[in-house]
């Protein structure tokens, strides 16, 4: 199994919400790379790394992933933002593909790859009604969509893999201290020139998160994602593969701190609960994430932030 690498660690790039002077959600998105799909601010910069430990009876392989990502709303006034995410792979795994090989289904052992790259979008609608009532702007829903041109190359050479696309949508709720978000998420990886492809992953999951200290150049937030992830069989030379596919349940505790105005430090852990998959090598077994976050002067409308178990992309 490949996992996907750059979303599989769970990239933990967040809906934040930088802004140090606004009473805001303080939910940190935890759902791979395209986590920044769901940022919307005036500009942003991100730094993060993620670990996904996978497989087991011999099958065990392990995925370091390096993720740079920037965004920025390109029309002041309008909650509208665009994104970009690189994801960058150390992996290592105990069943490599022949060298020289390549598709969904390759492996390398010891290899450091450029993954493909994500271009995202995102429109965010306010729950005015509740933001005023309530006195916070964690009340709301925001769709995102996202292509992955194959840049990359870790799974193929650089523009011969397949485009792949990405849709999320979510709605927040605050009040006080406390604050949830649901998601949905979709992922729909395509077929590349031999009929092969992993297949699709949806999630859907709940956030929460209690943030005792919030102030203008301090903040700290504790959060907890839950969340179930399913995976459609995939396909090799138009072939469904009966033996792969599953579903698991995934809890992600996390902590956010922010040190400095504009700052945004993390770290989380993902532990699968309970999960049913077909095929050995894609039975999960642990994430974790670190990274930080710094935004740059936002606009008028305050995105919140959000927090989720991360996404083990195939």
């Amino acid at each position: 199994m490949n996992a996907k690498k750059r979303a599989v660690a769970a990239t933990a790039t967040m809906l934040w919400i930088f802004s140090p002077a606004v009473a805001r959600a303080h939910h940190e998105a935890l759902f791979g790379p395209q986590s920044s799909l769901a940022v919307e601010s005036q500009g942003f910069a991100s730094l993060q790394t993620h670990v996904h430990a996978y497989g087991i009876n011999g099958q065990e392989t392990t995925e370091t992933i390096t993720i740079v990502s920037g965004g920025f709303s390109p029309i002041a006034n309008v909650p509208w933002g665009i994104a970009l995410i690189q994801p960058f792979t150390y992996q290592t795994t105990r069943v490599p593909t022949p060298a020289g090989s390549t598709g969904p289904f390759s492996a390398c052992d010891g290899c450091f790859r450029m993954e493909n790259s994500l271009v995202s979008t995102q429109y965010r609608f306010d729950f005015t009604d509740l933001q005023h009532a309530w006195g916070r702007d964690g009340n709301f829903a925001l769709l995102s969509a996202a292509v992955e041109p194959p840049t990359g190359n870790k799974d193929y050479r650089p523009l011969h893999g397949p485009i792949n696309f990405i849709g999320a949508a979510m709605t927040g709720l605050e009040r006080g201290a406390f604050s949830t978000v649901l998601l949905g998420y979709y992922r729909l990886n395509t077929p590349d020139a031999t009929s092969s492809r992993k297949g699709d992953n949806f999630l859907a999951s709940i956030g929460l998160a209690y943030t005792p200290l919030d102030e203008a150049n301090a903040m700290i937030s504790f959060q907890l994602g839950l969340g179930k992830e399913y995976h459609f069989r995939d396909v090799a030379n138009g072939a469904r593969v009966d033996a792969s596919g599953g579903s698991e349940y995934l809890v992600t505790p996390a902590i956010v701190g922010s040190p400095l105005r504009h700052l945004r430090i993390f770290a989380t852990v993902t532990v699968p609960v309970a999960q049913a998959y077909r095929n050995d090598g894609q039975v999960d077994r642990w994430r974790l994430g670190t990274g930080l976050i710094y935004s740059f002067e936002r606009s008028a409308h305050e995105p919140p932030s959000a927090v989720l178990p991360p996404v083990h992309v195939d």
